[in-house]
């Protein structure tokens, strides 16, 4: 199956547009038989029930007019919640000064975990153990934020 990411990203971004609300990630994947393309939205106040089901009517619009994708597939559009993942450097440096798990390839450890002191350069700077660790971003599989409550 052949999919034109290229063109399913210029639909996201042009259903986040008319709903303003930001496109803060998505994927297409596969399930045993089933194709989810999952749409994280984001917005600087938050996102609500009511944007995610908008967001989804609007998003449905545009992709059964291109229909980039040549099979059967579920849409699902989500908040990136508190314990967000972390994908770009832009997403690191909105999440300077919270609490930060990184999982790792290639370096001492396999994940490191603390205080996202700064992103730079290509590099996490985390606070683990007390310690300022630079970790290249090139480097990371999975991070994410760890909801700390309030």
């Amino acid at each position: 199956m052949e999919v034109a990411r290229e063109r399913i990203e210029a639909i996201l971004r042009r259903g986040a547009e008319l709903a303003q609300v930001e496109l803060y990630h998505w994927e297409l994947t596969r399930a045993g038989r089933e194709l989810r393309l999952v749409v994280y939205i984001d917005r600087e106040n938050g996102v609500s029930v009511e944007d995610c089901a908008r967001v989804s009517q609007i998003l449905s619009d545009l992709l059964d007019e291109a229909d980039p994708i040549p099979s059967s597939y579920v849409l699902e559009v989500s908040s990136p919640g508190l314990d967000r993942r972390l994908w770009e450097p832009w997403h690191y440096a909105r999440v300077v000064g919270k609490k930060v798990h990184l999982r790792v390839q290639g370096l001492p450890r396999s994940a490191y975990e603390g205080r996202l002191l700064r992103v730079e350069g290509g590099k996490a700077v985390v606070e683990d153990r007390g310690t300022p660790v630079e970790i290249p971003l090139d480097r990371v599989t999975q991070a994410w934020v760890v909801y700390e409550g309030e």
